[in-house]
C-alpha cells in the first residue's frame, strides 16, 4: 500500500474479485478437508492435584482434546513439570495452590485468567487417604481429611462459580468422588464420610447452577493403585493390611472382585470427565459415574 502511494493511488480489489477468491470451488474444498475442531478446543481447564494419578491423567487427556490446562497442585516444582511436558505456556501452566487456601486459590484462578482469558472447567481433584478404624481415627486426621476434600472443594468451586457467572459462557465443573461415598468399608470412617460430602456437593451445585449454564457432575473410581500418589504415599499400604494381601498385588485383588475383573487405571478416569464435559452431555447435570469396572454394592439407586 505505501508503495502505491508513493507513485500513484492504492486502491483495493473490487468486490466481485473478493467474492471470486473468497468461494473458489478448490479454497472450499481444501476448507472442507481440514480435521474437525477437537472435542475440547477452545476450553481453558483448571484441574487440582494434577501433577500426579488420576489428576495429571485428566489434565493430559483434556489438553490432547485441545484445552488449555491450568496445572494447580500443592507442589509446584511437580506442577510446573507437568505443565511442560503438556506443550508450551500457550497449552499449559503450573501454578502451587493449597486447595485449604482462599487466596492461594483465587492467586490461580487469576494466573489462569492471564494465561488464557478465563476458565470455563474445572475439576476438584485434590486429595489425600488416612485409612484407620475408628478408634485410631484422631481429631487431627479427621480435619485434615475434611479440611482438603470438603472444604477445598468447596472454596474452589465458589471461586469457578464466581468466574464462570462474571463470563457468562457456562461451564463444567467436576469433582473426582469415589466408590466409598456410596459404598461402607471397613477402617476409613474419615475418608468415606468426605467423599460423600462430595458427591452431595455435586448435586447441591447442580441445582443452584443450573440457571447459569454451569453443568456439575462427579466420577466415582475405585481401586487406582497404579500411578497413584495416594496408593503410594501409604493408602495401599494400609488396604492390603486390611485386605491381608501383598501391596504389590492389591490392583490385581481389586480387580478380581469387580464384575469386570479389569484393573481400573488414571486414564479410564480421564476418559470418563473428558466425555462429561464433552458436547455430547450437554444436557446433563447432577450426574455420578462410576469408573470402578464394576462394584455392585456401590451401584447408584
Amino acid at each position: 500500500m505505501r508503495g502505491a502511494e508513493s507513485v500513484s493511488s492504492y486502491a483495493p480489489i473490487d468486490e466481485s474479485e473478493k467474492f471470486r477468491i473468497e468461494y473458489w470451488a478448490l479454497e472450499e474444498a481444501k476448507l472442507q478437508r481440514l480435521p474437525k475442531p477437537r472435542s475440547h478446543a477452545g476450553r481453558i481447564a483448571l484441574v487440582t492435584g494434577a501433577a500426579s494419578g488420576i489428576g495429571k491423567a485428566i489434565a493430559t487427556r483434556l489438553a490432547a482434546e485441545g484445552a488449555c490446562v491450568v496445572i494447580a497442585d500443592l507442589d509446584q516444582a511437580k506442577a510446573a513439570e507437568t505443565a511442560a511436558g503438556l506443550g508450551t505456556s500457550d497449552a499449559a501452566i503450573g501454578v502451587g495452590v493449597d486447595v485449604t487456601d482462599p487466596a492461594q486459590i483465587t492467586a490461580a484462578f487469576e494466573a489462569a485468567a492471564l494465561a488464557f482469558g478465563g476458565v470455563d472447567l474445572v475439576v476438584n481433584n485434590a486429595g489425600l487417604s488416612i485409612s484407620k478404624p475408628l478408634l485410631d481415627t484422631t481429631e487431627k486426621d479427621w480435619d485434615l481429611q475434611h479440611d482438603v476434600m470438603a472444604k477445598g472443594s468447596f472454596l474452589v468451586s465458589q471461586a469457578a462459580a464466581r468466574i464462570m457467572i462474571a463470563q457468562q459462557l457456562g461451564g463444567d465443573i467436576v469433582y473426582v468422588s469415589s466408590k466409598n461415598s456410596i459404598f461402607a468399608g471397613p477402617n476409613n470412617v474419615a475418608y468415606s464420610a468426605v467423599k460423600a460430602d462430595q458427591a452431595h456437593q455435586v448435586r447441591l451445585l447442580a441445582a443452584e447452577l443450573g440457571e447459569h449454564g454451569i453443568r456439575v457432575n462427579g466420577i466415582n473410581p475405585d481401586a487406582v493403585v497404579r500411578g497413584s500418589g495416594i496408593f503410594a504415599g501409604g493408602w495401599g499400604a494400609q488396604r492390603a493390611k486390611v485386605y491381608g494381601v501383598a501391596e504389590e498385588d492389591l490392583g490385581a485383588f481389586y480387580a478380581q472382585r469387580t464384575l469386570l475383573k479389569r484393573e481400573v487405571l488414571p486414564e479410564h478416569c480421564a476418559n470418563a470427565v473428558a466425555v462429561l464435559t464433552s458436547a455430547e452431555l450437554d444436557h446433563t447435570t447432577g450426574l455420578h459415574i462410576p469408573v470402578d469396572a464394576g462394584v455392585a454394592a456401590a451401584f447408584l439407586r
